[in-house]
C-alpha cells in the first residue's frame, strides 16, 4: 500500500491523478501546509525539503518500503510500478520522455512564476504555442495518455493568471477537457487537502 502526503497544490494533484491513472492503492494523508504541517518532524523525515506531494511505498522495489518527493519523481514511479502511462514502445517513450521534461523543466516553472514575474509572459507565450501546435495534431502528448499528460493537465486545469489568457490556445482548451473528463483523474482530483 502507498501512502500519498499530500494537500490541495497543484504538485499534490499531480500525485493523486498520477497514482489513479496508475491503477496504484493509497492512502491520503492531508498535510495542510496553511498550518505549517510540512515542517514538522515526522514530515521532515519524509521530505527533507519540507514540501508535498511525498508517496511512502511499503511494498517499494523488491519489497522494500521507500519514500518518493517532488510530483514529477511520483510519476515516474507510479508509471514504472504499474507498467502503464510511460508509452507502448521503445519510440513512444521517446515522445513520453520529451514532453515529460519539456513541460517538468520549462513549462511548469515558467507558468508557476509568471503572476510573481510579469516578464516572464512572453517566454510562457512561446512554450504554451509549441505545446498548443503539438496538441493540434494529437490526442495526448505521446500516441497514448502518459505522464506527460498528468505533468501538464493540474497547472492549466485551473488556471487563473490575469496577464495570460489561455483561450489564445484552443488545442489546450480542448485537451484539458479531455483530459478532466477521465473518471481516474476526477478521483485523484477529489482527494482531500
Amino acid at each position: 500500500m502507498i501512502d500519498l502526503y499530500m494537500w490541495s497544490t497543484t504538485n499534490s494533484r499531480r500525485a493523486s491523478i498520477g497514482l489513479e491513472e496508475a491503477g496504484l492503492e493509497y492512502n491520503v494523508h492531508p498535510i495542510n501546509i496553511n498550518e505549517k504541517d510540512q515542517f514538522t518532524p515526522e514530515h521532515t523525515a519524509r521530505n527533507p525539503y519540507q514540501k508535498v506531494p511525498v508517496i511512502v511505498d511499503h511494498d517499494g522495489p523488491g519489497g522494500v518500503p521507500v519514500t518518493v518527493f517532488e510530483s514529477g519523481a511520483i510519476l515516474l514511479y507510479a508509471a514504472e510500478k504499474s507498467g502503464k502511462l510511460y508509452g507502448k514502445d521503445a519510440v513512444d517513450r521517446v515522445e513520453v520522455q520529451k514532453w515529460f521534461m519539456l513541460i517538468m523543466n520549462a513549462t511548469l516553472p515558467i507558468m508557476g512564476a509568471l503572476r510573481a514575474n510579469p516578464p516572464l509572459l512572453p517566454n510562457a507565450e512561446r512554450v504554451l504555442g509549441v505545446i498548443d501546435g503539438h496538441l493540434a495534431d494529437h490526442e495526448f502528448f505521446a500516441a497514448e495518455f502518459s505522464i506527460a499528460d498528468l505533468a501538464f493537465y493540474p497547472r492549466v486545469a485551473n488556471w487563473s493568471v490575469d496577464s495570460l489568457a489561455l483561450d489564445k490556445y484552443p488545442n489546450i482548451i480542448r485537451w484539458t477537457a479531455l483530459v478532466g473528463d477521465r473518471p481516474a483523474i476526477q478521483r485523484g482530483w477529489a482527494q482531500p487537502g
